[in-house]
């Protein structure tokens, strides 16, 4: 078991990997109901979020998934969001918060591509 000061520094140098990756996404939620089916939707910027990005993941065939991204743990993001990063839009399928023994350390999101 950890103490809490181990989980502390645990969950800080991964917060340090994650903004010394020195990548920014602009975080978009989507707002009211969109066409069935259809990624045109409107949304509202929520702000900018330190991300560290891996556009391409392993090849899971049972979960298209584009790019996987994680970010801190306090960040709100939830499935349906919007990031752009990299001239890109991406669509976040999932987000997984990972655990270092009870403490959050970073959240880990699942995305497609939508350009």
């Amino acid at each position: 078991m950890l103490t809490e000061a181990e989980q502390s520094a645990a969950a800080q140098a991964v917060r340090d990997l994650i903004v010394g990756s020195g990548l920014s996404a602009r975080h978009l939620r989507v707002v009211g109901p969109g066409l069935y089916g259809s990624d045109d939707v409107a949304t509202n910027a929520i702000g900018e979020i330190a991300i560290e990005l891996v556009e391409a993941p392993a090849v899971d065939l049972g979960n298209h998934v584009d790019a996987t991204a994680h970010v801190l743990p306090d960040v709100n993001v939830i499935p349906t969001d919007r990031l752009m990063l990299n001239e890109k839009t991406y669509r976040v399928q999932t987000v997984k918060p990972h655990n270092l023994f009870s403490a959050v350390t970073h959240q880990q999101l699942d995305m497609i591509e939508l350009n």
